[in-house]
């Protein structure tokens, strides 16, 4: 499948997206320290049934930017995407990171989603990251050591999913200069470290009024279930899903589908 790639301006940055596929319009917003790789790995999947832009998010991928790594600037960048395609409203939808990004746009700007994606909701009232591993994770990143920071990420994890989340991290980042991308992913693990996505949580979140596909998985200690619970009972419109634990592109991209499409 073609995929096309463009530069979105928005204040203090230059977006990288790839776009793809044809269909209803969704707006796509990957994890910390993936890029919009993470999706167009599964282009083929995706562009069967949505019009796809994934873009990297400050401090990730390709994007350029000398300014703020923080909710509210990053929901804008959501924004000058939709804009620069000329999209009044998309389905919009991230993971971990992304989603925290997604939720912001949905709280502030809810007449230009059509329907909400939060995929491993992490952040509500604040982050749930160790900090001293965080910084560990920054320091291998700011030395452009990713394997380093690949081991770091997966410490504590058993064999095998340690194994598959290495593959997943290496599978994205073989498509950037480590030299450039490793400083930039130490800015952005120090930055969103400390997140909170909402003023007022969980009040802010009857602002969103588009229906929410909800996907969580029990155990996971970076994205509470009980996140995922609280969104479930305060957003109007909201359905909770058990996350697919597989990590390839293509079975997150079949799930996806089916809870946009439900």
């Amino acid at each position: 499948m073609n995929i096309e790639q463009l530069i979105v301006r928005s204040p203090c940055a230059d977006l990288s997206c790839a776009r793809f596929g044809k269909g209803r319009p969704l707006l796509l917003a990957h994890p910390v320290v993936f890029s919009k790789s993470y999706f167009a790995a599964a282009a083929e999947t995706w562009g069967a049934r949505f019009d796809c832009v994934a873009l990297d998010q400050r401090g990730h991928g390709d994007t350029e930017s000398d300014g703020p790594i923080e909710p509210g600037a990053m929901a804008a960048d959501l924004g000058a995407v939709l804009d620069h395609l000329g999209w009044e409203r998309a389905a919009i939808g991230g993971t971990s990171l992304g989603a925290g990004t997604a939720l912001r746009f949905a709280v502030e700007r809810p007449e230009r989603v059509d329907i909400l994606v939060q995929d491993l909701p992490g952040f509500g009232p604040g982050s749930s990251r160790d900090p001293a591993r965080t910084e560990r994770m920054a320091g291998a990143f700011q030395r452009a050591d990713l394997e380093e920071a690949a081991h770091l990420a997966t410490e504590g994890m058993s064999a095998p999913r340690a194994r598959a989340w290495t593959e997943a991290l290496q599978a994205d980042w073989r498509h950037y200069d480590p030299a450039r991308l490793g400083p930039k992913l130490a800015r952005a693990m120090r930055s969103t470290a400390g997140w909170r996505i909402l003023e007022r949580w969980p009040e802010d979140l009857s602002r969103v009024t588009a229906p929410v596909r909800i996907l969580a998985v029990e155990g996971d200690p970076v994205h509470p279930m009980a996140v995922a619970r609280t969104m479930l009972r305060v957003l109007p419109d909201a359905r909770l899903v058990p996350r697919v634990l597989s990590l390839s592109p293509e079975a997150i991209a079949r799930q996806w589908i089916e809870v946009l499409e439900s």
